[in-house]
């Protein structure tokens, strides 16, 4: 996909009850045009409660940074037990474009919720984040095992360290035990054809209209 930002969320943005925003698994071309491309880009607050999460993970970027939020007057606000944005398993390739760019204003972390960042790769390199997220920031490197990162801790009963799996409580799915059942690989729909050599790109097809189906669980 080759866009100024690939989900851009405004308005404002509450997920509570273990609700799930994820975005994962997708190859993103930015907009050099545009200061603030991004793969997600934030223009109003948004507010993790109750075991909710926003999970970034596994993308690969080009062109863009991986998460914007350039108003400081908007806000990332996180509370209770289980909640967390996760920003992991991402690939972000040429030096135009910042891994994130937000300020530090913009967060709110309430414990015992999270702010979780690791084994990003930069280029051929483990990302920095220096100067990118405030020191509350839980950050961890490749090689390493994190429980948020690995498992979606509301649905989760064990996490094994040694293999950094997950063993789901009943009702969750997949190897990270999410609300919902996600498939293994996607299936590429009809419209669909390899353009410059990227297979997301939708060819000869409008959208008129899209709908967007939210769960809740437990």
């Amino acid at each position: 996909m080759s866009a100024v930002s690939a989900i851009y969320l405004y308005g404002g943005t509450t997920v509570s009850s273990a609700g799930l925003l994820r975005v994962a698994g997708c190859t993103f071309v930015g907009n050099m045009n545009f200061f603030d491309s991004s793969l997600v880009y934030l223009d109003s607050s948004v507010t993790l409660q109750g075991g909710a999460q926003l999970r970034v993970e596994g993308n690969n970027v080009s062109t863009a940074s991986v998460l914007v939020m350039t108003s400081a007057q908007h806000k990332i606000e996180l509370s209770g037990s289980g909640t967390a944005v996760v920003l992991a398993h991402n690939r972000q390739v040429d030096d135009s474009y910042s891994f994130a760019d937000l300020d530090e204003s913009n967060m709110v972390v309430v414990s015992p919720a999270r702010f979780v960042v690791g084994c990003n790769m930069h280029n051929d390199e483990e990302a920095s984040y220096d100067g990118l997220f405030p020191e509350d920031v839980v950050v961890f490197r490749c090689g390493t095992c994190n429980d948020d990162a690995a498992c979606y801790m509301p649905g989760t009963e064990l996490v094994d360290r040694s293999s950094c799996s997950c063993s789901c409580k009943d009702g969750w799915h997949g190897a990270s035990c999410l609300p919902l059942e996600v498939p293994d690989t996607v299936v590429p729909p009809v419209a669909e054809r390899t353009v410059d050599g990227y297979t997301s790109c939708v060819v000869n097809q409008t959208l008129k209209s899209l709908t967007l189906n939210m769960w809740k669980t437990h």
